[in-house]
C-alpha cells in the first residue's frame, strides 16, 4: 500500500504521519490525542494516522483521532515502506513530517510506543518549515 503524501497534505506546508504499533495501543491512542490536540490545521499543517490492519482497525482509531485523517493498510505494509519494521513481535511507531515538496523533515521512532510522539519536538520542526 502506498499512501499519498501529497494528497493527505492537500494545499498546506506539511504533513504530519503519525504511524501507530497497533489499533489498540493505550499509548499510541494518547499520542494521536495529543496530536490532534496541537492544532494543525491552524498551523498550515495536515496530520494523519496510519494503522497497521485493515478498515476495521482504522475505525477503532477514527473515533479518537478528532481532525486527523485516518488511513490503514493491508498489514504492515505502509510501516515498512516507512522503515519501521519489527523487534520481535513489537511493531515500531513514529512521528514523521514532511514538506510542502514532500521532502521528509523530521522522523521520531522507535520500538516502545512510549518515544515514537514528541509534542514539543514535532512543535519546532513545524515552525521550521
Amino acid at each position: 500500500m502506498s499512501i499519498d503524501i501529497d494528497g493527505l497534505r492537500g494545499d498546506g506546508k506539511g504533513l504530519v504521519l503519525y504511524f501507530i504499533r497497533a489499533a489498540n495501543c493505550p499509548v499510541c491512542l494518547r499520542h494521536v490525542k495529543s496530536l490532534d490536540n496541537l492544532g494543525l490545521t491552524a498551523r498550515g499543517v495536515a496530520g494523519a494516522v496510519v494503522v497497521p490492519g485493515g478498515p476495521a482497525e482504522a475505525a477503532k482509531v477514527r473515533r479518537i483521532a478528532g481532525g486527523l485523517a485516518v488511513v490503514s493498510s493491508d498489514g504492515v505494509a505502509a510501516h515498512r515502506a516507512a522503515g519501521l519494521n519489527r523487534t520481535l513481535v513489537m511493531q515500531h511507531s513514529g512521528t514523521l513530517l514532511f514538506d510542502a515538496t514532500g521532502r521528509e523533515t523530521y522522523r521520531l521512532t522507535t520500538t516502545m510506543p512510549m518515544g515514537s510522539f514528541d509534542a514539543g519536538a514535532l512543535e519546532a520542526a513545524i515552525d521550521r518549515l
